[in-house]
């Protein structure tokens, strides 16, 4: 019985091995529902919050994640790409004011 899962294990890690990068890569996205177009630097600062916890979410820390963790992934690429990301894809100028004076 040892032997066969070992001979199992060695084929499934075979198939992983020989799987394409792409099938290996897992995308998510989270929706924001509400005004995307601040009219106000108040506002996008709220918006800029909104997209942050989107980005945690996203990336793999939610809302009740330990503190630690959830730091780690705010310095995470993963985290700083898809803030950036989605401030580009709104493209408010306001928006880029704040975004923009937070990553100096």
């Amino acid at each position: 019985m040892p032997i066969r899962f070992k001979i199992f294990a060695g084929l499934m890690a075979l198939t992983l091995l020989g799987m394409p990068a792409a099938a290996q890569t897992v995308t998510s996205s989270v929706r924001l529902t509400g005004p995307l177009h601040p009219q106000s630097q108040e506002e996008a600062r709220i918006l800029l919050d909104r997209v942050k916890m989107a980005a945690s979410q996203v990336c793999g820390a939610a809302k009740f994640s330990v503190v630690d963790y959830s730091r780690a992934v705010r310095r995470s690429p993963c985290w700083q790409h898809s803030v950036s990301e989605a401030v580009a894809h709104i493209a408010s100028p306001l928006l880029w004011d704040v975004y923009g004076r937070e990553t100096r």
